[in-house]
Parts: structure tokens; sequence; C-alpha cells
């Protein structure tokens, strides 16, 4: 006999529960149906929130305004050897490829180091240049390039503008990293 009593109450009770819920969310839709009513006439102040970007995605977006600058700059740019010259490159063990660029005036330098040095054919890795050693080399062209650069920057104002979009990228960059 316990058996059936205990068998009705959990049956009598599935129901009161479920209307319960039942009118548990009824009530929370006629209250928000209210509640929606009354945000119409009242006037609310906005706040607009400014986020913070991560390093990553700083990094990410300083990589593509460089290279919509030297897309920008190739167009204007009418001196061969100031131009950059962008390829991709894996770094070793890796199968991701990165694009670097280098100013034509840097590579025709470092060719011509590694043709000087090289007395046997093929390529000797004991002579290769450090990249201080063409800097060195390429001192006087590196600064009349900055100033090539400079002069286009000051005539274009769509140049202008996206390396000031530039410039406060890096300056973004730099203050994170500090």
């Amino acid at each position: 006999m316990m058996m059936k009593a205990h068998t009705i109450s959990a049956i009598s009770s599935t129901p009161v529960k479920y209307l319960t819920g039942l009118f548990t969310v009824v009530t929370l839709l006629f209250s928000s149906a209210v509640f929606a009513q009354h945000d119409k006439t009242r006037k609310y102040e906005q706040f607009e929130i400014l986020g913070q970007k991560t390093k990553p995605q700083l990094q990410r977006e300083f990589d593509k305004a460089k290279f919509d600058f030297l897309d920008m700059y190739h167009e204007i740019n009418e001196v061969a050897k100031f131009d950059v010259l962008c390829s991709y490159h894996r770094p070793l063990g890796s199968k991701i490829a990165k694009k670097t660029c280098e100013p034509r005036y840097v590579k025709a330098a470092r060719a011509l180091y590694i043709k000087t040095m090289s007395t046997s054919p093929g390529i000797d890795f004991n002579r290769l240049p450090s990249d201080e050693m063409i800097k060195f080399l390429t001192k006087q062209t590196r600064e009349e390039s900055y100033e090539h650069v400079a002069a286009l920057v000051m005539t274009n104002p769509e140049l202008n503008k996206s390396f000031a979009k530039l410039e406060f990228l890096h300056s973004r960059l730099n203050e994170d990293s500090e």
C-alpha cells in the first residue's frame, strides 16, 4: 500500500511542477512586455566603451597598414633603387611563410658583396655579409631613401594619412611593450 501512495504522489506532483514552471515563464513574458513599454518613454544615457586590443591584434593591424602603405608608395615612387621588394620566406623548421620586405638597394648591395667575396663557384656561407655589414655599406643610400620617402609623404595627402596611421599603430605597439 505504501508503494501506491508513493507512486500517486509522484504522479500528482509532476503536473504541479509543470504548471508552476509554466506560470513563472508566462509571468516573466508579461512583465518584460510591461518593462518594454516603459523603455520607450524613458530616455537613457548612452555610454561608449573603448576596448584595448591585444598585442597580436595590434601587430596584425600594423602589418596590414605597413603593406597598405607600401602598395600606395609603389604607385607613387618613380626611383627604382628605392623600391621595396617583398617576398614570402619560410623560416627553417616552419611551414608558415612570412612576408618580408627589403629595399632594392639593400638587395643589390648584398648580392654585390657576395659576388665580390666569393672566390670559388657557389656560395661560401662563411663569407656571407651580416646585417651590420650591409647597413654600413648602404648608409648613404639609406639616408637618401629616407629623404625620398619623407618628400613623398609630405607631398601626397593619401600617403601622409597612411603613414600617420602606421606611426600611430607603431607607437601603440611600443607603449604596450613598455
